[in-house]
């Protein structure tokens, strides 16, 4: 274990290890909540509660700063689901909808389904300013 926080309420703990995991525990049990969250590619070196619980921040050797959800492993009522088809490479939303389409290279440290946002250090930016959406997405 390389890093250790309490929630602001005391009542869980998250850990970051050298086998690339984050685990929540239960802190009066000490028994742990869940499987491990999976997404680094490396050791995880910090990870934090925010400050009202509801997400932890994770930083690991893979230059990689991930946010996770951190409720007990219920989907969030107002998120919008979605998935990656790790064969064909598109991001699958609502109703069967393809959202965008994500190259090979970056399937494995793009998507993890308890992850809520991936921050890459000298990663490139999207602008999308002008972008295609809806019906309109074949005339770009």
């Amino acid at each position: 274990v390389n890093a250790v926080s309490f929630s602001p309420d005391g009542a869980r703990i998250v850990t970051g290890s050298q086998d690339q995991t984050v685990r929540m525990w239960d802190a009066a049990t000490r028994q742990p909540v869940g499987e491990p969250l999976r997404g680094h590619t490396s050791s995880v070196k910090w990870v934090s509660f925010s400050p009202d619980g509801t997400r932890i921040a994770t930083g690991s050797e893979d230059q990689t700063v991930r946010v996770w959800d951190a409720a007990m492993r219920q989907p969030s009522q107002h998120s919008t689901p979605f998935f990656l088809n790790v064969d064909s490479g598109w991001v699958v939303g609502p109703n069967c909808r393809l959202l965008f389409w994500v190259p090979p290279a970056s399937r494995r440290t793009f998507y993890n389904h308890e992850t809520a946002l991936v921050i890459r250090r000298g990663c490139p930016e999207l602008d999308l300013s002008r972008m295609a959406h809806g019906q309109h997405w074949q005339k770009c």
